[in-house]
């Protein structure tokens, strides 16, 4: 079977393993793009955060790929949003943990690149997280269908937090109080009882002389 070559320019050579991982994607004919990263300052190390990239490619399908990330020597996470006419899912885990939908839901933004993507009628997004402990049982890209339904969902998350009162917690002060409040019922209990009046016995008659 031939297989079509991997190629990038400006000199960069992909190693071994990125070349073989590209392979899938170079014989269905697909583009890639390789960017390099690189300080102002040759002398300073790279940092800081990176703008996001927009890149945008024709398919008959919706995909999301993932190859390349199963040569990542870490476990992977992945924050998948997807704007469409409908509410979407992964056709399968390909080999991650189960993808867990944390909102569904059509947007509306009256402004902002949002609103541009959603102009068109792709206006259903749907987040999707996944997690990858083994990057390396990861099988393929992501494709993504139509539910059967435009169910609607959004995450809800609790927070508790301990109410203090003077840094004391307000639990302890209730329980404390509550305490106090049966030991001084149950300390008039007593004193009441204590208290409780004596009747003098009742008076003595003498009978009555004989004769």
């Amino acid at each position: 079977m031939h297989h079509a070559t991997v190629k990038l320019g400006n000199g960069f050579v992909p190693p071994s393993r990125l070349d073989e991982a590209l392979r899938p994607y170079v014989d269905q004919g697909w583009e890639y793009v390789a960017v390099r990263l690189a300080p102002e300052d040759t002398d300073t190390p790279l940092g800081g955060t990176l703008d996001p990239l927009h890149l945008t490619f024709a398919s008959d399908k919706l995909v999301y790929p993932m190859r390349l990330s199963r040569l990542a020597s870490t476990p992977q996470s992945l924050g998948l949003y997807v704007l469409a006419a409908h509410r979407m899912e992964p056709a399968s885990a390909i080999g991650g943990d189960r993808p867990v939908v944390s909102y569904a839901g059509r947007v509306s933004a009256p402004s902002g690149p949002l609103s541009g993507l959603a102009a068109d009628g792709t206006d259903f997004l749907t987040a999707i997280d996944q997690e990858f402990p083994e990057p390396s049982t990861i099988s393929g890209d992501h494709v993504l269908r139509r539910t059967a339904t435009d169910t609607t969902y959004r995450q809800v998350i609790y927070e508790d937090r301990l109410l203090r009162v003077g840094g004391i917690p307000a639990w302890l002060l209730t329980v404390t109080a509550v305490a106090l409040a049966a030991a001084v019922a149950l300390l008039m209990g007593v004193r009441a009882r204590r208290r409780r009046p004596v009747l003098p016995p009742p008076p003595v008659h003498a009978p009555p002389p004989i004769g």
